[in-house]
């Protein structure tokens, strides 16, 4: 029966996107940033949960071309907003992904709930400051490429935790400050 359980939550796991992946400055997992298609993105995640085209219905940002989102599987809120990916697809290829799902880490490990001094550190990321409306990690990438890690202060956490990324061929479909993770 357990064994039974295994294989339905792992079916569950893998059709909802479940599954953990490296977040870089190239792109999520297999996917690269201005190059995999709108289906390698599907196969990705296995089907959106919910999708826009260019502003119909009622996106959660402000996008151009196709937006996918993702909740979390087993996991509704994390720092008590919804936890969900969003993918961003302009002219048939991702241009952004926006996430705070703990399934996503960098190479060097940090993902959401990381310390903010461990990611500094770890990824040798770039500090914003805190008197900016979205503080976030610079991490390493070319000129042509956004790569954050929104850090923010929660209870028990003073000194900041990463919160979720942000990756984005410049320009992007939708701008790293537009709310992507609010409730």
């Amino acid at each position: 029966m357990a064994i039974g359980f295994g294989v339905i939550l792992l079916i569950a796991l893998t059709r909802f996107g479940g599954a953990s992946a490296t977040i870089t400055a190239k792109g999520v997992g297999p996917l690269l940033i201005g190059k995999s298609t709108r289906t390698q993105v599907q196969n990705f995640g296995l089907g959106p949960e919910t999708f826009w085209f260019t502003q119909k219905g009622n996106p959660p940002v402000h996008f151009k071309g196709e937006l996918w989102q993702y909740k979390c599987v087993g996991q509704g809120t994390i720092f008590g907003v919804t936890c969900r990916t969003l993918y961003g697809i302009t002219n048939g290829h991702l241009a952004t992904v926006s996430t705070n799902s703990p399934r996503f880490f960098t190479a060097d490990g940090t993902r959401p709930g990381t310390p903010f001094p461990q990611a500094r550190k770890n990824d040798r990321a770039k500090w914003s400051g805190w008197n900016v409306k979205c503080p976030h990690l610079t991490l390493p990438s070319p000129k042509s490429v956004s790569f954050f890690a929104s850090v923010e202060r929660i209870t028990g956490f003073p000194e900041g935790v990463v919160s979720g990324f942000y990756l984005s061929a410049t320009p992007s479909s939708f701008s790293y400050c537009s709310g992507a993770l609010a409730p």
